[in-house]
């Protein structure tokens, strides 16, 4: 197999990255998914504790069951998780804990999750995708119209992470990019771009990256248009959303070659980084940041990027890059039998390593496939 290297900066050390191969990315999977698969408990879950139990096992079914080594219903761990995730089936079609106020979300991973392990009946995945249709902002007069958010804080609260979960559900589902709804969502993900000529939205910037929400940026400003509030001179665009924002694109039947996701493409070589979740200011760097590897990792295998050329011309190769990151964090466990892996800036729960476990086998399936 040809080789390449590239050079990675992570903490501000310069390191020799050499293009790993599929017996080294796999290696690393069996790993991560043998720590996943360690944390079954009797209720089926994936995750021990109370604490976003649904969500996280979602996840967990989600990473297990893509290719490559695949684990799905043939293991008896996989298989009460998913009956686990069954049993939160609602009437309303949704499939949540009704508590945790994640209606959208755990809806979007429970069509995702069992779609992945190839265990969804017709019914369960169709009753769940009008359920997330239903939390689809319809106010005309709303800069948020077209997305949807966690399902339980009302219409006006819509962002791109959780739009971005739904666009992926519906395209699990079947749902086609030019179903009227879908068209409604493209909409929103331009509101969410720093990209005038698609955003006419005050604040709209060129730079071509995304921010959270039409009102909103992690990164830093908010526009609040419910409180009368005036838009600040920009909204700041980061990394993890800005590469949703191009995978979300992808699934929209958007090519590389259109000016939308260009432009998001430009933003990210002068942002290609690892140390930190870029644009995200000082002090909250960290944050996202597993989010972040797992939204690159797909939205490059997707996209079938090459090298990724750097603002002093020099190319990078995002695979090799990305897996050495990866591993250097890898933490194994106590029984070394496996490892995992977890973020010291717990901040949307990346402090628990089932999450960030089930983000970084996401990311390393997706090097696979590019490789």
């Amino acid at each position: 197999m040809l080789r390449t290297c590239s050079l990675l900066v992570v903490a501000g050390v310069v390191l020799a990255a050499e293009l790993p191969s599929k017996a080294d990315v796999e290696a690393l999977i069996d790993q991560g998914q043998t720590f996943l698969l360690a944390n079954a408990q009797p209720s089926g879950a994936l995750v021990p504790g109370a604490k976003f139990t649904l969500g996280i096992t979602q996840l967990a079914v989600e990473s297990l069951g893509n290719e490559p080594k695949a684990i799905r219903t043939e293991d008896p761990r996989v298989a009460a998780a998913v009956t686990m995730i069954l049993s939160f089936r609602q009437p309303d079609g949704s499939i949540q804990d009704p508590s945790e106020g994640l209606a959208n979300y755990c809806t979007s991973l429970g069509i995702l999750s069992l779609t992945a392990a190839k265990a969804g009946d017709a019914e369960t995945i169709a009753k769940a995708r009008d359920f997330l249709f239903g939390l689809q902002n319809t106010n005309a007069e709303s800069p948020n119209r077209g997305g949807i958010g966690y399902g339980s804080k009302g219409a006006g609260h819509e962002d791109l992470s959780n739009t971005s979960y739904a666009i992926n559900a519906f395209k699990a589902a079947g749902v086609k990019a030019d179903d009227p709804r879908m068209k409604e969502a493209l909409a929103f993900l331009e509101r969410c771009q720093n990209l005038s000529s698609v955003n006419k939205l005050p604040w709209a910037g060129n730079d071509g990256g995304a921010v959270y929400a039409p009102d909103e940026s992690k990164a830093g400003g908010s526009w609040d248009t419910a409180k009368g509030g005036a838009a600040p001179a920009r909204m700041d665009s980061y990394g993890s959303m800005t590469y949703a924002l191009i995978s979300s694109y992808i699934a929209m039947d958007l090519g590389k070659d259109d000016p939308r996701v260009t432009a998001a493409l430009g933003w990210v070589s002068q942002n290609y980084q690892f140390d930190q979740n870029p644009g995200m200011p000082k002090g909250k760097e960290s944050q996202g940041l597993y989010y972040y590897y797992g939204a690159m990792a797909k939205t490059f295998d997707l996209l079938d990027h090459g090298p990724v050329t750097l603002p002093d011309g020099r190319k990078a190769a995002w695979q090799a890059d990305l897996f050495a990151t990866i591993k250097a964090k890898a933490k194994p466990t106590t029984n070394g039998t496996g490892v995992f892996w977890v973020n010291d800036a717990d901040r949307w729960a990346e402090g628990l390593p089932q999450l960030v476990t089930s983000y970084t086998v996401r990311a390393l399936k997706r090097i696979h496939a590019s490789l």
